[in-house]
């Protein structure tokens, strides 16, 4: 259920508060490449230097910081606009879902899930690929067609 609920709540941000999703969305991909490149390794010296939390812990705040949060801060102070009409939608769908996708591992870990936060789990899973392919080409079109 917690999955439905990011879900639904990623979707009406992106889609009611009206900014281009293109800086976000590619930030977003940025840093899950940055975390894959050096996240446990920035969580180890974090933990090095404040031993009260679990290296776990620490992990799952860099990788929330470098996925849902830095993106989610520029897509608040980018310029309003962005797509519009059936694009828009597909675009904050697209965006949504891969979020959702990239945090289920991380919220998983600390919520359980019930058998139908599961399935949607794993179905969103086996779509992230093509999804991540879709959303960096939705946000270079985004970022294309923005004028001032």
């Amino acid at each position: 259920m917690i999955l439905i609920g990011l879900l639904v709540a990623l979707f009406v941000l992106f889609f009611f508060i009206r900014h281009h999703t293109g800086p976000a969305h590619l930030a977003m991909i940025a840093g899950l490449s940055v975390y894959n490149m050096f996240g446990v390794n920035f969580a180890e010296w974090i933990g090095k230097v404040i031993d009260k939390f679990p290296l776990e812990v620490i992990q799952s705040g860099v990788f929330v910081a470098l996925i849902l949060v830095f993106p989610i801060l520029l897509y608040l102070r980018s310029s309003r606009g962005g797509l519009f009409g059936i694009l828009r939608i597909a675009e904050a769908a697209i965006f949504a879902t891969l979020l959702t996708a990239l945090l289920s591992t991380t919220i998983s870990q600390y919520i359980g899930f019930d058998s139908l936060a599961v399935q949607i789990s794993n179905f969103i899973k086996s779509i992230e690929g093509p999804l991540v392919l879709v959303g960096v080409l939705s946000a270079y079109f985004d970022l294309l067609m923005y004028h001032d």
